[in-house]
């Protein structure tokens, strides 16, 4: 593993070097893999989880009794005590609140740069605040929609796999059923209470007044995201859809703001890149933190850059990407010589825009 440190004032020349050959790879591939985490959204407005002003230390702050680790917050088992569960519910719900008012960042629209040349394979990512959707981005399986006869069509067209879940969405304890946010459910939430599920009172109420033996529970509602501790209910549809993948052979994994310690997570990188790497492609890191010693025989090169202002070097060291057809058109009416790729200069680092830091409301519980 080639390590890149660009938070540096002036690059040493082998950083500049290997810095245009990571530039190069993203150039030539025609079939791109990415996985996408929190480190992409924080410039959006959505603290991320793990920092020391991310979301997980926030909350354990303010409920230190309640919130020993940061993983207890996404963790089933808060469901068997009533306390923790609504503190669960403000927090959702202050987390989706701030995911209405995000905007894309640089990155999102490097995705979407992707897909509109015709180089993006998947992106998968952990992220639940569905920002990629405001890309015009296809993401999400409807299960109930959900045709498994036309699965390899239904797959070939989604843009962006979650692997953790949709927030803007909410779904039955009990019977699974999806709804959107209203702001009924919203005002519940935000007071740590669980809207009741009308699929299952309607079912209640049906057996009831036909004197049927009333069986099973009314759900309530949470935000449709995967926890910790549970099984994930599209996880046969995402073997399967890697699978495809797979054989579609990617010639380039990009990594962008994830520390990769998701154990699920692990074990797809891992998955890509050996299929990448049998075909002679490359495994690119971007994040703002190294990764530990044992993905030096699996990522390629670990880029330490805030993921935007890597974004931002692409526009300015491969303009063409960028440029729509007809502006590349456009461009070669002006100017016919083709230009090769310009070795990398080093600019002045354009900052990042300031991180927002969204404040959590106290439970009412």
């Amino acid at each position: 593993m080639i390590s890149l440190d660009l938070t540096q004032e002036d690059l040493p020349t082998d950083t500049s070097i290997r810095l245009n050959e990571v530039i190069k790879c993203i150039a030539k591939a025609k079939k791109c893999t990415v996985l996408t985490g929190a480190g992409i959204s924080c410039n959006a407005g959505i603290p991320d989880f793990r920092s020391s002003d991310g979301l997980y230390n926030l909350v354990k702050q303010r409920h230190p009794s309640k919130i020993t680790r940061g993983q207890d917050l996404f963790d089933i088992s808060l469901f068997r005590d009533e306390i923790s569960l609504s503190l669960f519910c403000t927090f959702m719900e202050s987390l989706y609140k701030s995911s209405l008012k995000a905007t894309a960042t640089e990155t999102h629209k490097f995705i979407k740069v992707l897909k509109d040349k015709n180089k993006l394979l998947r992106c998968y990512t952990q992220n639940i605040d569905c920002l990629e959707s405001t890309m015009n981005l296809n993401l999400g399986i409807n299960l109930k929609e959900f045709d498994n006869s036309k699965f390899n069509e239904v797959w070939k067209n989604l843009d962006v796999v979650q692997l953790h879940g949709n927030l803007h969405k909410l779904s039955c304890t009990s019977c699974f059923s999806n709804f959107d946010w209203n702001e009924k459910f919203q005002s519940m939430l935000s007071q740590g209470l669980n809207p009741e599920c009308s699929v299952c009172y309607a079912k209640y109420e049906e057996r009831l007044y036909s004197g049927k033996r009333l069986t099973g529970n009314i759900g309530v509602l949470r935000p449709d995201i995967v926890l910790y501790g549970e099984n994930h209910p599209q996880s046969e549809l995402l073997s399967q859809g890697l699978n495809v993948d797979l054989r579609s052979k990617p010639d380039l994994l990009i990594i962008m703001g994830t520390s990769l310690k998701v154990d699920g997570v692990k074990r797809l990188v891992k998955c890509l890149s050996k299929s990448i790497h049998e075909k002679g492609g490359k495994v690119i890191f971007i994040n703002k933190t190294p990764l530990s010693k044992q993905w030096k025989n699996v990522i390629d090169y670990e880029v330490l850059t805030d993921c935007d202002d890597f974004v931002r070097i692409l526009k300015r060291e491969i303009p063409d990407l960028f440029l729509t057809q007809e502006q590349l058109d456009s461009k070669k009416l002006n100017n016919p010589i083709t230009e090769q790729l310009p070795a990398v200069k080093r600019e002045p680092k354009v900052k990042s825009e300031p991180k927002v830091k969204q404040e959590i409301p106290k439970s009412k519980v």
